[in-house]
C-alpha cells in the first residue's frame, strides 16, 4: 500500500473533529468509488468540471441538465478515513497563482455576487488591485474559498499526481487512462471566456463596474493586464506558498509571472 500520510492531521493535539484545518480540506476531498480513486478539488481549477464527472462516475448523475445539483452536494463523497487512506489513486489540479486570482475577481466580483462592503454596508466598486490589498488583510482561514490558498486545500502530503490547469489536456488524457472520464462543463456554467475579445492594458486599477460593462458588450481585459508590479508584489506575497508548489510541481513555464 501507498503511503497516504494526511497533511493536516497532526497538525493539532485536538481531536480530529475539532481540527478545522484538516476538515477543510476533507472536506474538498471526493471518493470516486469504482475506481477507488481520490481527488482534492480546488475552487477555480476546474472543480466544477472534475466535481460533476465524479458525480458521473459515481452513478449519481447522468445529463448535464443536471449541473447545478454539484453545487449542493459538495460533501456527498467525502472519503472515509480508510477510502482516504486505502486509495489505490490519488490527484489534485492546481492553478497558477496569477491566473486564479485574476479569474476569481473576474467571476465572483465582476461577474458573480460577491460584494465587499464598507463601513456602513454599502457595497463598494472595487479594482482589482483594492481586491488584491482586501484579500492581503484577511486572515487566511477566513478567506473565501475562491481565493483562498491553493495549500490549504491539500489533504496530503503527497499526491500520485499534480496537474496544472495550464496543461489540463494533460489531465484529461491521464485520467482517461485510468477509466475516469472528464464532461466539460465550461460552457454550461457560464464559465468560458474563451469568447470575449481579450484587450490589454492597464486594468489594474480600473473599477469592477466599468469591466463589467466591457464583459456585457464581449469584451474583457486578459489576465496579464490586470497586473503591474504593484499586484505582482501582492500575489506574490499572499500566495508565496502556491507559487512554491507550483514551481516545485511545473516549474515556471506556466507562471503569468
Amino acid at each position: 500500500m501507498k503511503n497516504r500520510l494526511i497533511k493536516n492531521a497532526r497538525l493539532s493535539l485536538s481531536t480530529i473533529s475539532h481540527n478545522d484545518l484538516y476538515n477543510f480540506s476533507l472536506k474538498h476531498t471526493m471518493s470516486l468509488y469504482p475506481l477507488d480513486i481520490v481527488y482534492t478539488f480546488i475552487p477555480k481549477n476546474a472543480c466544477s468540471t472534475l466535481r460533476y464527472s465524479v458525480a458521473i462516475a459515481n452513478e449519481f448523475l447522468s445529463n448535464i441538465s443536471d449541473i447545478n445539483w454539484i453545487h449542493q452536494n459538495n460533501e456527498t463523497f467525502i472519503p472515509t478515513q480508510r477510502e482516504t487512506i486505502c486509495a489505490k489513486y490519488t490527484f489534485v489540479v492546481l492553478r497558477c497563482p496569477f491566473t486564479r486570482v485574476a479569474s476569481c475577481f473576474f467571476d465572483q466580483i465582476v461577474g458573480g455576487d460577491f460584494d465587499f462592503k464598507d463601513a456602513s454596508g454599502d457595497k463598494l466598486n472595487v479594482s482589482f488591485n483594492d481586491f488584491l490589498s482586501v484579500i492581503k488583510s484577511q486572515n487566511r482561514i477566513d478567506r473565501n474559498e475562491h481565493w483562498r490558498n491553493q495549500s490549504d486545500f491539500l489533504h496530503y502530503e503527497k499526491y500520485d499526481d499534480y496537474f496544472s490547469l495550464e496543461s489540463f489536456n494533460e489531465a484529461i488524457q491521464s485520467l482517461g487512462k485510468r477509466g475516469f472520464i472528464i464532461y466539460d462543463t465550461r460552457t454550461v456554467l457560464n464559465h468560458d471566456l474563451s469568447s470575449m475579445n481579450r484587450v490589454e492594458g492597464d486594468f489594474s486599477k480600473i473599477k469592477e463596474i466599468e469591466i463589467k460593462k466591457m464583459r456585457e458588450e464581449g469584451t474583457m481585459p486578459s489576465y496579464k493586464s490586470m497586473f503591474t508590479q504593484s499586484e505582482i508584489e501582492l500575489v506574490n506575497d499572499i500566495y508565496e506558498d502556491d507559487i512554491d508548489l507550483y514551481k516545485t510541481q511545473f516549474g515556471e513555464k506556466n507562471l503569468l509571472f
